[in-house]
C-alpha cells in the first residue's frame, strides 16, 4: 500500500481545455485581426517540471488527443521524457539551447521539425545557426522579447534584429514571437506596459513578417498571455496563449481585483483536477492537557483521539501547515495497490453521500507523518485503513490546494511542484456528479475562501498559425 496517492482527473483537464477554448473563441472575437476572424487563438500547454509534478508523459498524451497546438517544457531533459509518447503536438523548449548531439533521442524530433527552440538574443541566434549549418538542419524557432521579466530573451531594440535574422536565415523557420508577463493577475498597469512594449516589437517586425508570409512561410505565432493573462483581457490573447496551471483548474486563484464578467465566469468554471489521498495508519487516545508533536505546539483541551497519517514535509506537505490546516475523512477505505480501477478512484467529484467530515491537523508536521484530531469524528469514518483527503477538488473547500498554499505562505505552483516523486500518481476519469455537502468539525481553523495587442497585428497577414 503506498503511503499516499495523487489522483489526477483527466476528465477535469478535458473540461478545463474546453472552458478555455470557449472563452478564447467567444470573448476575443471582436479584438482579433480580420485574418483571424472565426478562429480561436491556439493553445500552448505548459507542462514543464513534469507537468508541475503530475506526470508530463501521460498528460502530454491526453493534451495532444485534445488537439493542443504546442506543448511547452523548460529543458531538454523534460523534452526527452516525451520522445516515446505518442503525441502529434510539437514540443517547445523554453531554455536557451545551443546544440543537440546526433545521439540524443531528441535529434530525430529536431530533424522532423517537431522540436521548437527559443532564441534569446543575437549571439544565441548566431550560435544556434552555426550548429544547424554544420548538420544541415532547419529548425522552428521562437524569438523571446524581454519586456520586464528579465528571465531570458532580449530587449526590444535587439529583438527586431533577431526576428529579421530568424526570418532570413535558411537555418531557421520563424515560428513564434513571444514575451512573458510578470504579474498579469495582480498588476494590470504593469502588464499593460509590458504588452505595449511587446507591441512595439510586433509593429517593427511587420515588414519582416509580411515578407515572410508573401514568400509562403508558415504563419508566425504571437504569444504572451499565461493562464492569468488569458482570463484577464482579450487584448492580450494575440494568436496563441500559454496555459499551465489553468489546465488543472487553478488559474482563478492568480486573479485579484476586477475582471470582465465573462472571464470571471470562465475562471470559476475551471475544475480542480488534483486530489491527494492517504490512509489513517494509527489511532491514539490521549488525556486532557497531553501534548502532540514536536515542541508541544498543541495540547489536548479534553480527552482526545489522535489519528496518524503517513504524510509529512518530506512528501511535500508543508511544515507551515501544522495547526493551520484540515483534512477530510471521506468514509471510504483507502485503495490498496492495484485498486486504481475501483469506484473510489474513478468517480470524481467524490460521491460519499455527505458522510465526509473535516478534521484539523494538530501539532507540527513531521518528516513523514501528520497528526489529526478525530475526537468528534464518528468511528465509522476514522478506523485504521480509512481514506483521508489531504487535498480536495472543491474550489471553496478548506483543503483545496490554493487554500493550503495560502495558509503555508506559498503559491499553488510551488506546493504542487513540491509534492515528492515518491507519492504515487494515478490518472482517473471522472463522472460529473454533484458533490455532496460535507460536515465540518468544530471550527478551530477558519477556512480561507479567498489599445489591445491583437490590434497591433491587423496588418500582418495570416496571423493564425497552425502548427
Amino acid at each position: 500500500m503506498p503511503t499516499s496517492r495523487l489522483c489526477i482527473d483527466l476528465s477535469a483537464v478535458e473540461h478545463n481545455v474546453a472552458t478555455l477554448r470557449h472563452i478564447l473563441s467567444g470573448t476575443s472575437e471582436k479584438n482579433r485581426p480580420d485574418s483571424a476572424k472565426g478562429h480561436h487563438p491556439a493553445i500552448c500547454a505548459v507542462i514543464k517540471q513534469d507537468a508541475y509534478g503530475l506526470g508530463a508523459p501521460r498528460l502530454a498524451r491526453k493534451l495532444s488527443q485534445l488537439g493542443i497546438d504546442l506543448l511547452a517544457v523548460y529543458s531538454l531533459d523534460e523534452a526527452r521524457a516525451l520522445v516515446e509518447v505518442p503525441i502529434k503536438s510539437p514540443i517547445l523548449v523554453l531554455m536557451p539551447v545551443r546544440g543537440i548531439e546526433r545521439s540524443d533521442p531528441l535529434f530525430s524530433l529536431l530533424v522532423a521539425k517537431r522540436l521548437h527552440l527559443v532564441l534569446h538574443g543575437t549571439q544565441h541566434a548566431l550560435e544556434l545557426s552555426s550548429f544547424c549549418s554544420k548538420l544541415g538542419l532547419q529548425i522552428p524557432v521562437h524569438v523571446q522579447v524581454d519586456t520586464g521579466m528579465s528571465r531570458g530573451g532580449c530587449l526590444p531594440p535587439e529583438a527586431t534584429d533577431v526576428v529579421r535574422h530568424a526570418a532570413e536565415s535558411s537555418r531557421f523557420l520563424l515560428a513564434g514571437l513571444m514575451t512573458h508577463f510578470s504579474s498579469p493577475g495582480h498588476d494590470e498597469p504593469f502588464t499593460r506596459e509590458q504588452a505595449k512594449l511587446f507591441r512595439t516589437v510586433v509593429d517593427a517586425s511587420k515588414p519582416t513578417l509580411t515578407t515572410l508570409a508573401k514568400s509562403g512561410g508558415k504563419p508566425v505565432m504571437v504569444h504572451a498571455a499565461n493562464s492569468a493573462a488569458a482570463l484577464r483581457s482579450a487584448s492580450w490573447h494575440a494568436t496563441m496563449v500559454r496555459i499551465g496551471q489553468g489546465l488543472f483548474g487553478f488559474a482563478a486563484e492568480d486573479l485579484t481585483g476586477e475582471a470582465p464578467a465573462e472571464f470571471a465566469a470562465a475562471a470559476s468554471a475551471l475544475t480542480h483536477a488534483v486530489r491527494w489521498l492517504a490512509p489513517i495508519v494509527h489511532l491514539h487516545d490521549i488525556p486532557a492537557t497531553w501534548p502532540v508533536g514536536y515542541n508541544r505546539t498543541w495540547r489536548a483541551r479534553r480527552e482526545s483521539r489522535i489519528g496518524v497519517v503517513p504524510v509529512g514535509y518530506a512528501n511535500g506537505y508543508p511544515i507551515q501547515l501544522g495547526n493551520q490546516s484540515v483534512v477530510r475523512l471521506t468514509g471510504r477505505s483507502y485503495p490498496k495497490v492495484g485498486d486504481s480501477t475501483t469506484p473510489q478512484l474513478t468517480l470524481m467529484p467524490r460521491t460519499d453521500s455527505g458522510q465526509g467530515m473535516y478534521a484539523p491537523v494538530v501539532g507540527r508536521i513531521s518528516m513523514d507523518q501528520i497528526t489529526i484530531d478525530l475526537t468528534d469524528v464518528p468511528e465509522h469514518l476514522c478506523r485504521p485503513g480509512m481514506e483521508v483527503e489531504l487535498v480536495g477538488t472543491e474550489r471553496d473547500a478548506p483543503n483545496a490546494l490554493p487554500q493550503l498554499a495560502s495558509r503555508a505562505g506559498t503559491i499553488t505552483h510551488a506546493l504542487l511542484c513540491g509534492i515528492a516523486g515518491s507519492v504515487e500518481r494515478t490518472f482517473v476519469v471522472s463522472q460529473q456528479e454533484v458533490p455532496a455537502a460535507s460536515a465540518v468539525i468544530t471550527p478551530r481553523i477558519a477556512p480561507v475562501i479567498g489599445q489591445g495587442m491583437n490590434q497591433a497585428l491587423n496588418q500582418v497577414p495570416s496571423q493564425r498559425a497552425a502548427l
